[in-house]
């Protein structure tokens, strides 16, 4: 998957004031959990590691399935994001069920070869983000978000590694 890091910066920061927004945050470093810190320190470490030509050859095969579930959990938050920042709560509502079924179905396609990790973490967190949504708990899914998106921006940029050694 061919992603920029200023391409990742708007997705990731529209999560990020997702999670800030339904934590009922006045700002975006007004709320960050203990959690989400560590998740972070940890990430920064996993994306040291460099992919072997091979993963990124296999890489590429999975894009052709992975690339439309990674489309579809980053225009999931942001569709939270917006409705959040609207104060419409129904739409949070139902955005959180699309979001669950979005994750749950990337979480069935085969592991990617780069990131899995970060992959398995980012469909766990986002689908649990979204259940908690769907049931009106925004306050609960804050910090299945802030990890979703933690393993989500880790994840581009493990794939994005390959992109730019090919």
């Amino acid at each position: 998957m061919k992603r920029s890091a200023a391409a990742l910066a708007g997705p990731t920061l529209a999560a990020t004031v997702l999670a800030a927004t339904l934590a009922g945050c006045g700002s975006l470093t007004g709320h960050t959990t203990a959690a989400a810190k560590s998740a972070s320190a940890s990430s920064s470490a996993a994306s040291v590691a460099t992919a072997s030509k091979a993963s990124c050859a296999a890489l590429a095969s999975w894009n052709q399935r992975g690339q439309a579930a990674v489309k579809a959990l980053y225009a999931d938050t942001g569709a939270l994001t917006a409705d959040a920042q609207a104060n419409n709560a129904k739409a949070v509502v139902s955005a959180g069920r699309k979001l669950t079924s979005d994750a749950i179905a990337a979480a069935t396609l085969p592991v990617p070869p780069v990131g899995a990790a970060s992959w398995k973490t980012l469909t766990a967190a986002y689908a649990a983000a979204g259940t908690a949504l769907a049931q009106g708990n925004a306050t609960g899914a804050v910090p299945q978000l802030q990890q979703g998106n933690t393993a989500i921006s880790e994840f581009s940029t493990l794939t994005a590694k390959c992109s730019s050694s090919s």
